[in-house]
């Protein structure tokens, strides 16, 4: 009997001590840098997003095409990157970060990605049964994209009992669509190096 009381006693503490127990929530600001793991984190994204972004629109494939098109934007479309490594990413987050950098810099034009072209093909479908003729959109109206920019993201690691490199490989390529020439190719380089005495790599 003492027994069952001691341990109803011992499980109502722990009980308390958890309901007691506080979680404490601080909001950051969507630049804040601070890489918690050594693993691939939403920095790496934005900082290789942004170089690789650059380096592509610098690039003399932007100046030959605006010469043999009257001056025009290239119109580019987001393909899809790859994820070649052994870790889980979700590569539409990759994806979408090229895409906003490309409409950011003002030298292109971009059109729907794979991912919600789809749904704009369905809307527009839709509109010729139930919107009116004037307000309608019209079919076979989108504008043709000339360029596709897709890559992979592999990784590497060397490692020994307590210190690891973590090496990631963002490749990116640009092709045109008609040809199929691929006019850039670009590269950028993560590399981090962790300490921890009992770390699992």
């Amino acid at each position: 009997m003492k027994k069952i009381k001691l341990l109803s006693i011992l499980l109502v503490s722990v009980f308390v001590l958890a309901s007691c127990s506080t979680l404490g929530v601080t909001r950051l600001e969507d630049n804040y840098d601070e890489d918690l793991s050594g693993y691939w984190n939403d920095t790496d994204i934005r900082i290789v997003s942004e170089n690789l972004v650059d380096e592509c629109l610098s690039a003399p494939w932007i100046i030959d095409y605006l010469l043999n098109s009257g001056n025009m934007k290239p119109t580019v479309i987001v393909g899809n990157i790859q994820n070649r490594s052994s870790e889980h990413m979700d590569t539409t987050i990759i994806s979408k970060k090229f895409e906003i950098a490309l409409v950011n810099s003002g030298k292109v034009t971009t059109v729907a990605d794979f991912e919600f072209r789809d749904d704009l093909r369905e809307e527009k479908l839709d509109q010729q049964y139930n919107a009116s003729s004037e307000t309608a959109a019209q079919l076979g109206e989108e504008i043709g994209a000339d360029f596709i920019l897709q890559g992979s993201v592999k990784f590497n690691l060397d490692q020994t009992s307590k210190t690891a490199i973590r090496t990631y490989y963002v490749d990116m390529e640009l092709i045109n669509i008609e040809t199929g020439q691929k006019v850039w190719l670009g590269q950028d380089t993560v590399k981090k190096k962790v300490q921890k005495s009992s770390y699992r790599f």
